[in-house]
């Protein structure tokens, strides 16, 4: 009814350690939309793209203050997730991808880089292709061990052409030098001041 990827990811979002599961049919429901999420998110970065995939590496000099802030809260969440994986605390791990996932990358990121993905300038477009891009593959990677269909048919689309398979592919590495607390907080200044607009509205 929900889908394998579905059911496992929303069984491990409401099973903390050492607690019993309150598990109801309905909070499946959160899986099968997250799943939906991941896909037309992939589907959206594919469908603005050129006719090959964007190079993997990414010029700082280029990167605009949204780039540097969502490539610096993947490598703060990988940093989480493999903490939490070392103290087994599997809830944890996926429930730090699932909000990076769906509120940095797919509700903000992704809404951020439309101006330039439909903008007039190439090279601004070039950038933002090449950060989703960058961005979409390490989600897949840190998804798989809890959406292994899903992930893995979506990786068909984005890996390179001497890439294997994604289960046999090497796990995300931190890259501390990413990792700016000051853009971070710019920024979600600016997510503030969005959000109670919004709300106004």
């Amino acid at each position: 009814k929900y889908g394998a990827d579905a059911v496992r990811a929303s069984v491990l979002l409401i099973a903390p350690q050492g607690l019993d599961i309150l598990f109801s049919e309905e909070r499946l429901e959160q899986g099968r939309n997250f799943m939906n999420k991941l896909w037309n998110s992939a589907r959206f970065i594919l469908m603005n793209l050129e006719d090959e995939l964007p190079n993997n590496d990414l010029n700082h000099d280029k990167l605009d203050a949204t780039d540097r802030w969502i490539l610096s809260r993947l490598n703060n969440t990988i940093k989480v997730i493999d903490k939490a994986y070392t103290e087994y605390k599997l809830n944890e791990g996926i429930k730090r991808v699932y909000d990076f996932t769906r509120a940095d990358f797919c509700d903000w990121y992704i809404e951020f880089a439309k101006t330039r993905l439909y903008g007039d300038n190439p090279e601004d477009k070039k950038t933002a292709q090449a950060v989703s891009v960058y961005i979409m593959r390490r989600i897949l990677k840190l998804l798989h061990p809890y959406c292994p269909f899903i992930t893995e048919e979506l990786w068909d689309y984005f890996k390179n052409p001497d890439d294997k398979l994604l289960i046999s592919s090497k796990w995300p590495e931190v890259d501390s030098t990413r990792i700016d607390r000051d853009i971070e907080d710019e920024i979600q200044i600016l997510m503030d001041v969005i959000t109670a607009v919004r709300n106004i509205r």
